[in-house]
């Protein structure tokens, strides 16, 4: 069996230098979101809302 190690890092399990550094990552995740449609959608279908058609 192989294990696979996660890559990417939460807001979570991350310390910050500075509030910039904060400020970077929250962005870096928004960009990496709008880029993944499909995980916006089904967060507002499990939300009991409709997304809207593009």
């Amino acid at each position: 069996m192989t294990l696979v190690r996660p890559t990417r890092t939460t807001l979570a399990n991350r310390a910050f230098t500075d509030p910039e550094d904060l400020i970077a990552a929250v962005r870096r995740g928004l960009r990496q979101l709008q880029c993944r449609s499909k995980v916006l959608d089904g967060c507002l279908t499990a939300a009991g809302l409709i997304p809207a058609s593009p």
